[in-house]
């Protein structure tokens, strides 16, 4: 219902348009995607310290869901960013500290086959 009412209810601005209805989904997206990413720390830390296959179950879930809030995020970010900034990206240390996370977490979710 509420992404309905972004399209059809919520009036546009003068500027930036259209494009500021994107915030709607980028703002809310980012916020999830590091409270999954906590989550993950979280649990992750737990693992160590209680080693139970729980835990560690728990910080893979938050990072299977951060990842794909943090995907929605790096795909809104540039479709607002280049009607506003004249450009799809900038290297700001936030945007990039984002795809470093993303990248790190990416990689986190590679399957290892284990140390046996």
């Amino acid at each position: 219902m509420a992404l309905y009412s972004v399209f059809v209810y919520v009036p546009s601005r003068a500027h930036p348009r259209e494009v500021q209805r994107i915030f709607y989904f980028h703002v809310n997206s980012a916020w999830s995607a590091f409270l999954g990413f906590m989550v993950a720390a979280g649990a992750s830390a737990l693992f160590l310290w209680r080693d139970r296959a729980e835990d560690d179950r728990l910080a893979r879930a938050a990072v299977e869901v951060g990842m794909l809030f943090c995907t929605m995020v790096l795909i809104t970010g540039p479709i607002w960013a280049r009607p506003i900034w004249g450009t799809w990206w900038t290297w700001d240390p936030r945007l990039t500290m984002t795809v470093i996370l993303w990248t790190i977490f990416a990689a986190y979710l590679v399957p290892t086959g284990g140390w046996a």
